[in-house]
């Protein structure tokens, strides 16, 4: 069993096809056992999944700030906001 460490400000493209591959084998493997599984071991294995997911959907969201906190915080973009926001502050468009 492997355990996934992850920083997501230093990942790279290869490190995210990583990660994105080892949750879809997680995914398929709890999707196969779930259909194998009895109604009792089905609610635990659903359980799982649902764990699984919330991780995915937390580490995205993660990502997804800090590309926009970039975004935000990149100096050529910011001006080109900032003059924006003034023409419209003043032309009240």
């Amino acid at each position: 069993m492997s355990v996934f460490t992850l920083d997501v400000k230093t990942m790279d493209i290869k490190a995210k096809q990583k990660y994105e591959a080892s949750f879809n084998y997680l995914g398929q493997a709890m999707t196969s056992a779930f259909e194998k599984a009895s109604d009792t071991r089905k609610k635990e294995i659903g359980n799982y999944i649902k764990c699984l997911n919330e991780m995915y959907e937390y580490t995205n969201n993660i990502e997804t700030k800090l590309i926009k906190q970039d975004y935000e915080n990149d100096t050529t973009f910011r001006r080109k906001r900032v003059q924006q926001a003034r023409l419209v502050k003043k032309n009240g468009r």
